[in-house]
């Protein structure tokens, strides 16, 4: 669409397009950011806390002798920055490598087979890299601040005398009567009262796996809604449309499918009618012909009622200056008259009743100015553009409405003959006699014009449409006042996946078939020995094998890091475990020493972990299914072809994992507990001998 005052503004870069496609938008990758680094800080804090609990009595000692706040935080800070520094380190050397050798190795096939072979995949950024070291350091720092801050605070006495277990908020009993319990309720009781003692360690460490957790569905659910099968799921069988000329084909119009996206409509081309239609353009033509289409019909495992036929035919457009002004202002004010003719063939599809339906309940819903009324009576046509139109065009749009259009048939093919006979004559006189007659249709009012790319448009499939050319809707009844017969231009098959190889074969062969006597049709075009244009079929399964690759490097790259966020949570929790293990191997003594069996001692552990995984759970089935829900409605609005499909196995696996976990941690803590208090006693004994 040309206008003087048109101006170009890029609002969609490569990178949001990417960044759309895999997680909907910036706002939902910031969202999950912001859920990983908490799940950092409140593992960091989580394990500085248990670590540092131990030295509060040392901080003591260094009190007593004189050592001021700030020193003993001087040498907190100097732990962490070694300890910082040295992981970094480490990190970045492992990151590299992995992204430099083992990640193009496991993904490269898949890529480059996507890439034609000719690009060097590096998923490997510094930038990057130097990004998350920064991140992350930071969140290690804030959350080492916080806790050593409150570690130095405590005076000498309150240092020498800590004890995590009396620091803890003690629980009065007024002499009240306990019922009698089990020994496994006794030591879920117990385990209970251990937990609660340390409410923040409790509350926090649920949080971080929570997170993790959370990262981890969200991620699946992103994973397999945004897959490309379910955009190709969406698409015919077999697509069949008339080719672009050998002249449009040599400017790149037609083939553009071949480089685009998939969810990029196949048929959206930079070329107009005369690249289309160059080597036949008579009235006759029909892209699908009406013996294609017979021979279409015998073959067995097609379903037609599943099926789809786009009918229409092209034509010259002459319309009124007004009405023609927003599409292109310049191409208005070439004449004086008040009607103008195109300099190409335009596109006139014809809609069904439920077609029309849908687009009154589109216009009706978003409050649009046009008139379906007249187009459903077959008196009006409707201009569909790809969001062509400037703001300034679509106020002209708007005014255009009721303007006058009608329009001119193609030449007949004896006389698209006879026009190539004298273009090709030396009889300069025969060469001037180049006036044909051309029907013309009755006069239609314009209904507006309509952009097919706007939100919540109805799902009605094109031929061949762009920028290039006009794109009209007519219904059955103003078709009728075109003198012209309809034409099939585009075909969208589905058969029977059982059947599919076998009508994949034999489509395949009745095109071959069709080029092949096109190509001999050499009358009517204007470049002598070249044939009329030919059929090209789209079929899934291929489309399904081209992208196979490149879906499974996605789901290979996307699953691993579902994992690894995952892991990110437990590990959480078994930090928390182990590090609280040392920190309370005197308590675990104490029980011990005084009639606790390896049994009850499990018991406790598991109920410990149980009570974390239960709170886990509940919040997953809470706080959890409602960012589901939201993330279906902002994806759904996002992504025209994500997904949504509950996680019920993955959740039943997470639950499952959990369980296993708790297990395997209470065994291993209890194993450790039991040959660390035999090597103390073997040190002992020693000692005393």
């Amino acid at each position: 669409m040309k206008s003087a005052d048109q101006k170009i503004y890029v609002s969609d870069t490569a990178q949001y397009t990417a960044v759309s496609k895999f997680a909907g938008g910036y706002e939902m990758v910031i969202l999950g950011t912001i859920g990983i680094l908490c799940g950092i800080y409140f593992l960091v804090r989580n394990v500085l806390w248990i670590s540092m609990s131990e030295d509060v009595q040392n901080l003591g000692l260094l009190h007593t002798i004189g050592a001021t706040e700030r020193q003993i935080t001087k040498i907190y800070q100097k732990q962490m920055r070694s300890l910082m520094l040295k992981g970094s380190v480490l990190g970045s050397l492992i990151s590299a490598l992995i992204l430099v050798l083992l990640i193009p190795e496991l993904l490269g096939f898949h890529f480059y087979q996507e890439m034609g072979g000719n690009t060097i995949l590096s998923f490997f950024r510094p930038w990057i890299l130097l990004l998350s070291v920064v991140f992350v350091n930071g969140i290690l720092w804030i959350a080492s601040e916080g806790v050593i801050r409150k570690i130095t605070k405590l005076s000498c006495i309150e240092s020498a005398a800590y004890n995590e277990i009396t620091v803890a908020r003690k629980t009065k009993h007024f002499g009240e009567i306990v019922p009698r319990r089990s020994e496994t309720e006794e030591m879920f009781y117990i385990a209970w009262g251990n937990i609660t003692r340390h409410k923040a360690r409790f509350i926090i460490t649920s949080l971080s796996i929570f997170l993790g957790v959370l990262s981890f569905v969200l991620m699946n659910v992103l994973t397999n809604g945004c897959d490309y099968k379910h955009l190709l799921e969406k698409r015919p069988d077999f697509l069949l449309a008339g080719e672009f000329s050998e002249f449009g084909k040599s400017q790149g119009c037609g083939e553009e499918y071949k480089t685009r996206e998939i969810d990029v409509d196949p048929l959206l081309t930079q070329g107009d009618g005369v690249e289309l239609l160059y080597d036949n353009d008579y009235d006759e033509f029909s892209p699908i012909s009406q013996e294609l289409e017979k021979k279409l019909h015998k073959i067995d495992g097609i379903d037609w009622e599943k099926s789809n036929l786009i009918e229409g035919a092209y034509v010259t457009t002459v319309m009124s200056r007004k009405g023609i002004r927003p599409y292109d202002e310049g191409l208005s004010n070439l004449t004086d008259d008040n009607m103008v003719e195109g300099f190409s063939w335009d596109t006139v599809q014809i809609l069904n009743d439920n077609q029309i339906l849908s687009l009154e309940k589109y216009v009706q819903d978003n409050q649009l100015n046009i008139d379906l009324k007249s187009l459903e009576e077959g008196n009006g046509v409707l201009l569909i553009h790809d969001h062509m139109l400037t703001p300034e065009q679509q106020k002209l749009a708007d005014e255009a409405i009721g303007e006058p259009v009608y329009f001119k048939t193609l030449l007949s093919r004896e006389d698209a003959i006879l026009r190539k006979e004298q273009s090709n004559s030396e009889n300069k006189e025969k060469q001037q006699e180049d006036e044909f007659p051309q029907k013309e249709s009755e006069t239609f009012t314009l209904c507006g014009y309509l952009d097919r790319q706007s939100d919540d448009f109805p799902e009605i499939n094109q031929s061949w449409h762009g920028e290039c050319s006009l794109y009209y809707f007519i219904s059955e009844k103003g078709f009728q006042k075109i003198p012209t017969e309809k034409k099939i231009l585009t075909m969208e098959l589905t058969a029977d996946s059982e059947k599919e190889p076998y009508v994949k074969t034999q489509i395949s062969e009745l095109v071959s078939e069709e080029n092949k006597k096109r190509s001999e049709m050499t009358e009517v075009s204007m470049d002598e020995g070249t044939g009329e244009a030919g059929v090209f079929v789209i079929c899934k399964s291929d489309l399904m094998q081209q992208k196979e690759t490149y879906m499974r490097g996605n789901r290979i790259l996307l699953g691993a890091v579902s994992i690894i966020l995952f892991i990110a949570g437990l590990t959480n929790y078994c930090n928390v475990v182990f590090t609280g293990m040392y920190a309370r191997r005197k308590e675990f003594d104490v029980m011990k020493s005084i009639g606790m069996t390896d049994k009850q001692m499990k018991l406790m552990l598991f109920g410990e972990g149980s009570y974390y995984f239960m709170c886990v759970v509940g919040l997953l089935f809470t706080v959890g299914m409602a960012a589901l829900v939201g993330v279906k409605i902002y994806m759904e609005n996002k992504l025209s072809y994500f997904t949504f499909r509950w996680p019920i196995l993955i959740i039943a696996g997470i639950m499952l994992s959990l369980l296993v976990v708790n297990v395997l941690v209470t065994h291993f803590v209890v194993g450790f507990c039991g040959e660390e208090k035999d090597s103390r006693m073997c040190e002992t004994f020693s000692v005393n001998s």
